[in-house]
C-alpha cells in the first residue's frame, strides 16, 4: 500500500470521527443532556451539601441528649451503671449511655416499617435486630470491664515481680507505686495514680480497698491484700515471693492458652514456605546443571 492511500484512509477516519462527535453534540443539544463539564460542577455541589458522618452522629448525640432528659433509673441501677461507665473510661452519664442505646435501637425499628408493606417477616426480623443491637450496646460497658481487667492481670506478675524486689529496701507503698507505674499499661497506670491520689488524701487501707473493688479480679485482690499487710506494718517479702513464683507460672500458662489457639492456616502457611524455599533450591540447582550439561557430556 502507498503512501499517498495510507494518508487517504488516515484522512477519511479523521472526517468520520469529527462527524461522529459532530452528532454526538448535536444529540446532548437535542436530548437537552448536560454536558460532561456541568455535571462535574453539579456533583461538586451536591457533594458540599450532602449531609456528613459527623452531621448525622452531631444528630445522633443531640437526640440522644433529648431523649436522655426523660429516662429515669432507679438508685441501685443508676449507680451501678455509673461505677460501670467510670471503670471502662466512657465519659457520659448512665441516662445518656441508656438514651444512646435506645436511639441506635429505635432508628433500626424504622427501617422496618417499609418492610411490613409487602415483606411483613423482613419487617419482624429488622425489630429483632433492633432488640439485638439495644442489648449489644448495653453490653459495651460490660465488655470493656472485662478487656481492662485481662490487660490489668496480665500485667500483674511483672508488678508482683517489681514489688518483691522493693519490700526488701522500703516499705512505703506509695513511693513503691510512684516508682513503677509508668512500667505498666494504660489501664493498670491510671488506676495506680487514681489510688496514689485516693491515698494522699484519704486513709491508706480505705484507698486500696477501693482500688480492689474497681477492677473486681482475684488476681488483683491477692495484691491489694499485700499492701493492707504492709500498711499494717507486717513483714511481706516471703508474701510477695510466693506470689510472683505463682502470678509468673498463671502468666506462663496464659501465654501457652494463647499459643494453642492459633489458627490451623498457620501450620499451612509454614508448609507453603517450606515448599517454597525447597522449590527456590530446586530451580537454582537445575539451572546450574542445565548450564553445565555441555562440560558434563562434552
Amino acid at each position: 500500500m502507498s503512501i499517498y492511500n495510507i494518508a487517504l484512509y488516515a484522512a477519511l477516519a479523521a472526517v468520520c470521527g469529527l462527524f461522529a462527535a459532530g452528532l454526538y453534540q448535536f444529540a446532548l443539544i437535542l436530548l437537552k443532556v448536560p454536558s460532561s463539564r456541568t455535571t462535574k460542577a453539579i456533583k461538586a455541589v451536591a457533594a458540599r451539601n450532602r449531609p456528613s458522618a459527623a452531621g448525622f452522629k452531631n444528630t445522633y448525640n443531640d437526640i440522644s441528649l433529648f431523649v436522655s432528659r426523660f429516662i429515669r433509673l432507679n438508685e441501685f441501677k443508676k449507680k451501678e451503671l455509673a461505677d460501670s461507665l467510670k471503670i471502662a473510661n466512657i465519659s457520659m452519664s448512665p441516662e445518656l449511655f441508656t438514651a444512646r442505646a435506645l436511639v441506635r435501637s429505635a432508628g433500626i425499628m424504622l427501617l422496618s416499617v417499609p418492610f411490613f408493606f409487602f415483606l411483613p417477616i423482613i419487617g419482624l426480623l429488622v425489630i429483632v435486630l433492633a432488640v439485638l443491637m439495644y442489648f449489644q450496646e448495653k453490653q459495651k460497658v460490660d465488655s470493656c470491664i472485662k478487656e481492662k481487667r485481662k490487660q490489668i492481670e496480665f500485667d500483674l506478675p511483672r508488678f508482683v515481680y517489681a514489688i518483691s524486689q522493693e519490700i526488701q529496701m522500703s516499705h512505703d507503698v506509695i513511693s513503691i507505686l510512684e516508682r513503677h507505674k509508668d512500667n505498666f499499661s494504660p489501664y493498670l497506670n491510671e488506676e495506680i495514680e487514681i489510688t496514689i491520689a485516693d491515698m494522699r488524701t484519704g486513709n491508706y487501707e480505705a484507698a486500696i480497698t477501693r482500688f480492689e473493688g474497681r477492677i473486681g479480679s482475684t488476681n488483683l485482690s491477692e495484691v491489694c491484700r499485700g499492701f493492707i499487710q504492709m500498711i499494717r506494718g507486717d513483714d511481706t517479702s516471703v508474701y510477695w515471693e510466693t506470689l510472683a513464683i505463682r502470678f509468673s507460672e498463671l502468666q506462663k500458662q496464659y501465654l501457652r492458652n494463647i499459643a494453642l489457639k492459633i489458627p490451623p492456616k498457620v501450620h499451612r502457611l509454614s508448609f507453603f514456605l517450606m515448599m517454597s524455599m525447597m522449590l527456590l533450591y530446586v530451580v537454582v540447582l537445575g539451572w546450574e546443571l542445565l548450564s553445565n550439561m555441555g562440560v558434563l557430556f562434552g
